[in-house]
């Protein structure tokens, strides 16, 4: 006889599905779930450039929730007693639909400005002057509109890309003279661009130097202050999606950054690295590193005591879910995560709330059915004849084919997976497959059917 739920019972459901949080870093805060040991030369390599060279400029990348967030804050934490670390979210702060090289050397200058206020206290008063003196020129003055601007230590107006409605309509001058004030002016700037106030491609037609020349500014007197060379860990850019802000900020005026007096470790977009200038990334960074997917075990077979899975057990054992799922639940989760701990934490939450709204005391076999399925049905819909040919074409060519497939990539539904030889392998989400093969019955049947 099934057991009758309780008030105790839905809430040991509710406490797991609080943790079971897919937006959360793994370790980011007591209620996360704990970061699991990865078997990856990622991050090693990184820590050992990084010790070689103080400056070494390195990206790290790998498909969207294969967990490289978790990572950097891991490594972020490992280098802090021996580096002046600063954090950076661009999808926090600016939105990484918004990135451009502009918009990115703002989002690290006021990471930059704050550190120093938060953790030093106020900046030298000359270092606020000199600043204010390079943010000046971010247009050249034949080109700047008699607008209302902004007064730094009353040396004329800052009419730059502020004008460009950024600051508009504001109560204007206003007096800066401490680091604190500099910082309350690149929040909102910040904000204006994350809002876009200015549109994207105006904010990416701006010279950026002047600000590039601020960071390298901030960042030297920031080593000088704090006593530590500084590394610069930058979150989130692997989301972009536009091919051209990918090409401009890694590519084409990637030496804004690679310029900076700093360690820098940055996320970058996997389908970069299949893209037509790929192979021009090797010759502008130091090094890049792919952190692989988790192994996937089979859906079916197998024991508790498979390898493959150990992994996904223990992210539930470390939420207190090893009684709301069952081992053969958790493969199934497992396979159909393809290897994404996002993904399996994403699955096993949307498990959880659908036994918590059936007034379950653990989750059913039909609450995975429909996971499972949400998950199918997601993409059907979005998935169209070339998509699923590019598909075939890279599998059938063992890779050749991926720039067809870049999008696809990108979306994780073709799963980049060095962990099988050949040493570039591509495979399709497991969920991913039946859609596929649906595909090819369908065109074998066209093929033969008379016209």
């Amino acid at each position: 006889m099934a057991k009758k739920p309780t008030t105790r019972n839905r809430a040991s459901l509710e406490a797991v599905l609080r943790r079971l949080n897919p937006n959360v870093p793994a370790g980011q805060t007591g209620e996360a779930i704990p970061r699991i040991p990865r078997d990856s030369t990622a991050l090693p390599q990184i820590r050992a450039h990084l010790g070689a060279d103080p400056f070494a400029k390195m990206l790290l990348t790998g498909h969207i929730g294969v967990g490289k967030s978790t990572e950097l804050l891991h490594l972020a934490r490992e280098m802090e007693a021996n580096r002046w670390v600063i954090q950076c979210s661009v999808a926090s702060t600016l939105g990484v639909h918004n990135v451009n090289t502009f918009s990115l050397l703002v989002v690290l200058l006021e990471a930059s400005i704050r550190s120093w206020v938060e953790r030093l206290g106020d900046m030298p008063r000359g270092l606020v002057e000199g600043l204010a003196d390079l943010v000046r020129r971010l247009v050249v003055e034949e080109k700047r509109p008699a607008k209302p601007g902004l007064l730094l230590q009353g040396k004329g107006k800052l009419p730059s890309f502020l004008a460009l409605q950024i600051l508009e309509g504001k109560e204007w001058p206003r007096i800066v003279s401490t680091g604190r004030g500099l910082l309350n002016v690149y929040c909102e700037i910040l904000q204006r661009l994350a809002l876009r106030s200015v549109s994207v491609e105006q904010a990416g037609a701006l010279d950026p130097s002047p600000l590039a020349l601020s960071c390298e500014l901030i960042l030297k007197e920031l080593e000088n202050e704090a006593g530590k060379p500084v590394l610069l860990v930058i979150d989130d850019l692997d989301k972009c999606r536009s091919d051209e802000a990918r090409d401009d900020v890694f590519l084409n005026r990637a030496m804004a950054w690679l310029r900076l007096p700093c360690g820098i470790v940055s996320t970058m977009p996997l389908d970069a690295l299949f893209s037509s200038r790929g192979g021009e990334l090797d010759g502008v960074w130091f090094d890049v590193q792919v952190l692989d997917p988790l192994a996937v075990p089979p859906a079916e077979g197998g024991t508790v005591d498979d390898p493959a899975l150990q992994p996904y057990l223990g992210i539930l054992r470390s939420v207190g879910a090893e009684e709301v799922f069952s081992a053969l639940q958790c493969r199934r989760l497992a396979n159909a995560s393809s290897g994404l701990p996002r993904t399996f934490v994403s699955a096993c939450s949307a498990c959880v709330a659908y036994a918590v709204e059936a007034d379950e005391i653990h989750v059913r076999d039909y609450h995975v059915d429909l996971v499972l399925r949400d998950i199918a049905d997601r993409w059907r819909g979005r998935l169209n004849d070339s998509d699923y040919q590019a598909l075939i074409d890279v599998l059938d060519s063992e890779g050749s084919n991926v720039p067809r497939a870049i999008s696809l990539l990108r979306d994780g539904i073709l799963v980049h997976d060095r962990i099988a030889p050949p040493e570039r392998k591509f495979r399709l989400a497991s969920w991913a497959e039946p859609l596929v093969e649906a595909y090819r019955r369908r065109m074998l049947r066209k093929q033969s059917t008379p016209s």
